[in-house]
């Protein structure tokens, strides 16, 4: 395996705008990086479990990857310019998104039908772990760091939401718009 290239992709596609990266943004934002722990918590879970799962499915499915692939690619821009469309309809102000924190289960959820996280995860599999590294050992090593790297990038996000937070506050309307922006061109980048 080609361990840069591996690593490049790994740590660009966790580190670009997803849904997983804006809602933990987002969740810091509202309520502080210590304040959003439970519904960030969730989302670094079902990142861990959606990685555990893709690993077992992907070794075991191995050869009907390509006649799925381009369904999911589909789905996972329709789920993004979704969340594009609950973000443009949120209005909401300080004390009625105060009111509302999302759960642990919520953010494992929402990370277990997360595309973008499929297709990473889907992709790190077909592409670079197991051509080069089928057995055992090698796939639950970079099948981890993959997850390690996941998660680090996901706690940046959360990071930056809470360190912004005033900011972001201020300027809402302004951060859900780029916010929008991001997923949208999030969902274009699945099909180039």
């Amino acid at each position: 395996m080609n361990i840069v290239a591996f690593l490049t992709y790994v740590i660009v596609t966790s580190i670009t705008p997803g849904p997983s990266n804006i809602l933990m943004m987002n969740e810091a934002r509202k309520f502080g990086f210590i304040g959003s722990w439970r519904f960030n918590g969730g989302i670094l879970a079902g990142f861990g479990l959606l990685g555990i799962i893709s690993g077992v499915f992907t070794t075991s499915l191995y050869h009907w990857l390509p006649v799925v692939g381009p369904y999911f690619k589909w789905a996972g821009a329709a789920y993004m310019l979704y969340l594009v469309w609950l973000m443009i309809g949120n209005k909401s102000s300080e004390k009625d998104s105060r009111d509302v924190q999302s759960s642990f289960l919520s953010g494992v959820m929402l990370q277990l039908i997360n595309v973008k996280s499929i297709l990473f995860f889907l992709t790190v599999m077909s592409a670079f772990i197991l051509p080069s590294s089928p057995s055992g050992g090698s796939l639950v090593i970079y099948l981890s760091l993959s997850i390690l790297l996941g998660w680090l990038s996901l706690l940046v996000w959360s990071g930056f939401g809470s360190m912004f937070k005033t900011f972001l506050t201020v300027h809402d309307r302004s951060f859900r718009l780029l916010m929008c922006l991001l997923l949208t061109y999030s969902a274009i980048r699945i099909f180039i």
